[in-house]
């Protein structure tokens, strides 16, 4: 799936957890290991940040929430970690 920049939500300095706190033991490192794995990725100045398509895109594609990899304010690198 491309993620569009349009979708990023907010800026994800840290490794997720209280906000998946809801979620089982194994998705919630499941998470912890696919935002850790785009940290690894990014270079000097690249930006984490966590991302969700809008509500108009649901029929059409789901829905769709997870981490990017921002360079110079475009997405190159994406990972999907929840699809309601």
């Amino acid at each position: 799936m491309k993620v569009l920049s349009e979708w990023l939500t907010q800026p994800a300095e840290n490794a997720p957890t209280a906000e998946h706190r809801a979620l089982s033991a194994m998705a919630s490192m499941r998470i912890r290991m696919a935002w850790q794995k785009l940290k690894t990725e990014a270079g000097e100045g690249d930006e984490l940040w966590a991302f969700e398509n809008p509500a108009n895109t649901w029929k059409k594609l789901g829905r769709h929430t997870g981490y990017a990899l921002v360079r110079n304010g475009k997405v190159v690198k994406s990972t999907v970690v929840t699809s309601p």
